[in-house]
């Protein structure tokens, strides 16, 4: 059963500059259904754009490549991440855009979906879920 979902920013989340109203409806409407974390290839800090959004408060965990020294691509990047929310890799969702970074994930166990934007959220995830 899925209790956490690891979210990728750039290009889920945050679509060129503006923040993704049905991923954002789909975390407000399940909050504390599960634990929602942001794992992002990132250079800088996130919070001030969470902040800016209204959706901070939606997510446990906000890590990004640049505070671990290591990529996305790497799989301690999500073991990091499963340790930090205290989650087994079969409980966990990653929805991302970029399949070599789910290719890894899903190395490690953890259930993946690749996000397409032209099709809607609720379609994609429903069956995972």
């Amino acid at each position: 059963m899925i209790r956490a979902i690891f979210w990728d920013f750039y290009g889920v989340i945050n679509i060129e500059g503006h923040l993704n109203p049905e991923v954002a409806e789909f975390i407000k409407l399940s909050r504390g259904k599960y634990v929602f974390a942001i794992l992002s290839a990132s250079n800088k800090d996130l919070h001030p754009w969470l902040e800016q959004n209204n959706i901070n408060k939606y997510f446990d965990l906000v890590q990004i490549t640049k505070e671990l020294g290591i990529s996305k691509t790497d799989p301690n990047f999500y073991k990091t991440a499963l340790n930090k929310l205290n989650a087994k890799p079969d409980e966990v969702l990653f929805v991302d855009d970029i399949e070599s970074y789910l290719n890894v994930a899903k190395v490690l166990g953890i259930n993946t979906l690749l996000y397409d934007s032209t099709q809607k959220l609720s379609s994609q995830i429903v069956k995972l879920l």
